[in-house]
């Protein structure tokens, strides 16, 4: 009786910290974007770097080197960063243009810093088309502008009369790039809020697509890398995108196995301090990058319906210690055990190395667990979730 008690706990101190989540589908923020140009080019992209850095805070760090290559004379090119507007978030439209998600924009280009202006504009349009008089519209289902003339005024939702004249809109950035003849490097950074949902801490989505708006609709040359600096995460990245590429443990401890979920086939990744990189060239990027937590469904064996504790971990969020399936056996079943996994799991997501034979079988029997002996059981970086589980006690 004593775990359903704890998950119940759980479920109100999520429920708490997802304020802003609707129903069950959980709270999309934004997506990930590359720069594009707001008008037809010739310009072509022979190198990206793009490196996605997972944090402890919930946020996302993109950081991505371009190399473009300008066929013809200098010329002056308008490029911008389309941001969808978030899902299931405040439902509060924001007319200026600067998405309520992203932070610390930058773009660098040929080692100069370029300033940026903001718009709102109608999504994946070419060139740029803002949306006008922004005054006279609102937004309704998060991410549709409609113009008052076709609402209800009457209506406390402003629910629209004319569903079809609604506006996919994007938050926009945009800004002038001067291109030189030949080789020309932009550097472009900023931090986005990762998605959430009930059943997993973290969503990353990325639009590789719209690199198709340069010229040849290709990157040449593309390098992924995914990084957990200072932590450890649990996650998989959906194959659809880049046909056949693998990837490979860059640097610090993280091993990959090949896997499925939902029917769809995926890079399982456990990584800790360390970066996983996929390289490929001749890119012509047909579906976006998905970036997905392996959330309460990690822990679930729906064929012999048993719910493993610490079957995924993740630092940042409680969900995962939370909400079996009804008809589920928890797994231990020992309440005295159970105490004792869930305390010791901060660390082994850390590396400990257990000397209890009990506890060393336990964690080595979940994938993400990699054993180091250099783990000195520092607690300096214990989060408050890794505090709730050493602090757990059965009742």
């Amino acid at each position: 009786m004593s775990i359903f008690r704890n998950i119940v706990l759980c479920v109100v101190l999520l429920l708490g910290v997802m304020s802003q989540v609707q129903a069950n589908d959980g709270t999309y923020y934004t997506k990930g974007n590359q720069l594009v140009p707001l008008q037809e080019t010739d310009i072509s992209v022979r190198r990206e770097v793009l490196t996605i850095s997972l944090m402890d805070n919930g946020m996302a760090r993109v950081d991505v080197q371009y190399e473009f290559w300008n066929p013809g004379p200098a010329k002056r090119l308008t490029m911008g960063f389309e941001a969808d507007p978030p899902y299931n978030y405040d439902y509060k439209f924001y007319p200026d243009g600067r998405h309520p998600s992203i932070s610390l924009f930058t773009v660098e280009m040929n080692g100069r810093q370029l300033e940026y202006n903001n718009a709102v504009c109608v999504a994946d349009t070419l060139p740029l088309t803002k949306v006008k008089d922004l005054k006279r519209y609102y937004m309704w289902d998060n991410n549709w502008l409609y113009d008052t003339a076709n609402a209800d005024p009457k209506s406390a939702y402003n629910v629209p009369i004319d569903y079809d004249a609604g506006i996919p809109f994007a938050y926009v950035y945009y800004f002038d790039a001067d291109f030189q003849p030949g080789l020309n490097r932009v550097h472009h950074t900023y931090v986005y809020r990762m998605s959430t949902g009930v059943g997993f801490p973290y969503l990353v989505d990325y639009k590789l697509t719209p690199a198709a708006r340069w010229a040849g609709g290709k990157i040449d040359d593309f390098t992924l890398t995914i990084r957990a600096d200072s932590t450890a995460k649990h996650f998989v990245v959906y194959d659809s995108a880049f046909a056949g590429a693998s990837f490979t443990v860059g640097e610090g401890m993280g091993k990959l196995r090949r896997s499925n979920r939902f029917g769809d086939s995926c890079t399982e990744v456990s990584l800790r301090n360390g970066a996983i990189r996929l390289h490929t060239t001749n890119f012509h990027p047909a579906t976006e990058l998905r970036i997905e937590a392996v959330g309460i469904d990690g822990m679930s064996n729906y064929a012999n319906k048993t719910f493993r504790i610490g079957g995924s971990y993740d630092r940042s969020s409680r969900v995962l210690l939370c909400i079996p399936h009804e008809g589920q056996t928890v797994v231990p079943a020992d309440p005295a055990f159970r105490q004792r996994v869930i305390r010791n799991l901060p660390f082994a997501n850390r590396g400990h190395v257990f000397r209890d034979k009990r506890l060393r079988e336990y964690f080595e029997g979940l994938w993400w667990y990699m054993p180091d002996p250099d783990y000195m059981d520092d607690t300096s970086d214990f989060t408050p979730v890794d505090w709730e589980c050493v602090n757990y006690k059965e009742n």
